[in-house]
């Protein structure tokens, strides 16, 4: 009986440790490959931006400071620069493509540059800073730690169903009401892609943004959803 338990530990032990080196492969390609891009895809994310006549920049210092506020960028910074700067206007509306890198803790160790894509659409309406996203579980503590800052407080609308689905940080409770109220938060509890979509209302801006490199095939269907959302703002708050 000894000799059958020991023997089970052993393969048990075995397939743990295939597991775990079978999962962290899988993440570093998952890495690999959301960090990574290839000639071919910057050469269709540059005949797009012709295609519709924008302008596309290598690399653009000091073009980082309008857009610091919120994650992934920083609370506040001076000559922050971002690359792949894409300008131009979709849906009558002037917007603003990039990318941001930071250093962080990954997968592959500390000091790893970490890229995330930023997409913003400029509209009418200015809206002091807000955040809507996803919960997570220390939204709470770092807002506090962010409210001493400038960064906002974590705002209940009263709505069971939205304040489950959703954390709202903002700097105006009072405004931050009129814009959740009413058609904007009915869309985006109605459409799917408010789950994988967080959004950052700052001055006359709205962004999302996620992690990874900046690719042809994302842009349009990130900027449809910022002009949706704008669609659905109350025109005067």
């Amino acid at each position: 009986m000894n000799e059958t338990w020991e023997t089970v530990l052993i393969i048990g032990l075995f397939l743990f440790i295939a597991a775990f080196f079978g999962l962290f492969i899988w993440v570093s390609r998952y890495v690999n490959k959301r960090d990574n891009r290839s000639p071919q895809q910057l050469e269709e994310l540059l005949q797009l931006v012709e295609s519709r006549g924008w302008s596309h920049t290598a690399w653009a210092p000091g073009q980082g400071d309008r857009y610091c506020g919120g994650e992934p960028l920083p609370g506040t910074g001076t000559n922050i620069p971002i690359s792949d700067q894409i300008v131009g206007e979709f849906r009558g509306r002037a917007i603003c493509c990039f990318e941001y890198s930071s250093r962080g803790m990954d997968v592959d160790g500390p000091n790893t540059v970490q890229r995330s894509t930023v997409f913003a659409v400029t509209s009418a309406t200015s809206v002091p800073r807000m955040v809507v996203k996803r919960p997570q579980a220390l939204d709470k503590v770092n807002a506090r730690l962010d409210a001493l800052f400038g960064g906002g407080k974590v705002i209940e609308l009263g709505d069971p169903e939205f304040d489950e689905e959703f954390r709202v940080i903002a700097n105006d409770e009072e405004v931050a009401r009129a814009v959740l109220t009413g058609p904007l938060a009915r869309f985006l509890m109605t459409d799917t892609r408010a789950k994988d979509h967080p959004l950052r209302f700052q001055g006359n801006d709205l962004l999302t943004w996620h992690r990874g490199r900046l690719r042809a095939e994302q842009i349009e269907q990130k900027l449809n959803y910022l002009c949706d959302v704008l669609d659905h703002q109350p025109a005067q708050v």
